[in-house]
Formats: structure tokens, sequence, C-alpha cells
């Protein structure tokens, strides 16, 4: 019986060693998942470099001082901005114009360039077809029209931009800031939410009755531009 009772006290207490080890290999694994986050979004670089506050999604810095003075505020998440620059205004010769996207961490006064449209860059519609289709990686120097600017993601790395380079649809892209990359969505009629909570984009869509006449319908994506329902019912126009 004491044999017994030896043996059944050391597997207990074996048990509760595996159990606080099992505990601080969680807590170890979750302090660097947080440590990693905050490297990246926060403090800096996520190879451990000097802090900059900006993930690593573009090479070339400016201070914050160089962001142009006609650059209009976005949006705002705290102390990173999204900046927009009309670098060349629609005209009858370009309907795109020309826009610049920046981002700007204000404590650290560091600010990136996203990216410079391309006017004459074309959308993949034909890549898009179907009422559930899904969005297409484009290359994010072949986006079209940037007019707008907005935060996407919880975590900063995702942004939406769009506007109306053919005087008829609105283009949407979502750029994925450290990838550097972006997907134009088929939405045609532009971004009506942004569910941060669910990680997902309500765009809207128009569409045509067989026996004539147009509608809208709300559909949702998620940041990786696949398509997951539709939102709304058709509504007529």
């Amino acid at each position: 019986m004491k044999k017994i009772l030896l043996t059944l006290s050391a597997a207990l207490v074996l048990a509760a060693c595996n159990k606080l080890s099992q505990a601080k290999a969680y807590v170890e694994a979750v302090d660097s998942l947080m440590n990693t986050t905050d490297s990246v979004y926060e403090e800096g670089e996520p190879d451990g470099t000097e802090a900059q506050g900006l993930a690593p999604y573009e090479v070339q810095e400016y201070d914050l001082s160089e962001l142009p003075s006609s650059a209009n505020e976005q949006d705002r998440v705290f102390n990173h901005v999204l900046y927009v620059n009309e670098e060349e205004e629609p005209s009858e010769d370009n309907l795109a114009g020309r826009y610049t996207v920046w981002v700007a961490d204000e404590r650290w006064e560091t600010l990136r360039k996203v990216l410079t449209t391309n006017p004459t860059a074309s959308a993949p519609w034909d890549q898009m077809t179907g009422k559930n289709a899904d969005g297409v990686e484009v290359p994010i120097h072949l986006i079209a029209t940037a007019s707008s600017a907005s935060y996407a993601s919880e975590d900063l790395s995702k942004i939406v931009v769009e506007g109306c380079p053919d005087g008829r649809n609105t283009w949407t892209y979502i750029i994925d800031l450290i990838k550097h990359t972006a997907i134009q969505l088929p939405s045609t009629e532009g971004v009506q939410e942004i569910d941060m909570d669910k990680g997902e984009i309500i765009a809207a869509s128009y569409g045509y009755y067989p026996e004539g006449g147009r509608y809208t319908v709300n559909k949702a994506y998620s940041l990786e531009g696949k398509f997951l329902r539709q939102a709304s019912d058709p509504q007529p126009e």
C-alpha cells in the first residue's frame, strides 16, 4: 500500500510539473507573439534593428516634414495616419488623375510612400466575372487610382484605396503594407463598410435585371479579397 501511495504521489507531482511546463510554454509563446506584433507595428523592424515605428513595406523613408503640404488626411488610428495627395488633377484627357498615398507614424515622425497611381493601368474585369467572383492580385505599380484611403485591419497592415478613373465605376484595391501587394475587388460602386472585428469589407456592385433596369447589391469580401457572401438584397436604382 505504501508503494502504491508513493507511486501515485510521484505521478501527481509529474502531472503538475507537466502542467506548469505547458503553462510556461504557453505564456512564452503569447509573449513572443505580442513582442513580434509590437516590433512590427509599434516599436520598429521585426529583425530587432533600429526602431522606426512602421512596418517594412517600403524601403525609402522620409521625414514627416517632407509630407506634401497639399496632402489630405484620410484616416487615423491613434498616431498612425493615412494621407492622399493629388499630384495631378483629373481632366478630360486624364479622368483618373494621379495620386500618391502616404502613411505616417507621428510618434517617430516617420513617413513612407505607399504608392503612386498609374492612370494608364487597366482593371482585370475579365478575371472577375460571375456574381461570386473573388478579387484579383495586381502589381502595386498598376493601381489606377487612389483618391481616398482608409485602414482595413486592426493591426494596420492593410488599407483600402479607391477612386473613379473611368468616369463610371469605382475601383477598389486592398493593399497589404507588409507584403507590398495589392488586390482589386470586383466591386464597381465602392466600399460601404469595413468591419475590422470580422475582417470583412462590404462593397457594392451594380447589375442588370433580365427584364431591364439596374440594381445595386452589397457583397462581403475577406481582407484577402475572397468573396464571402451576399450582404444585402438587390436594390433597384
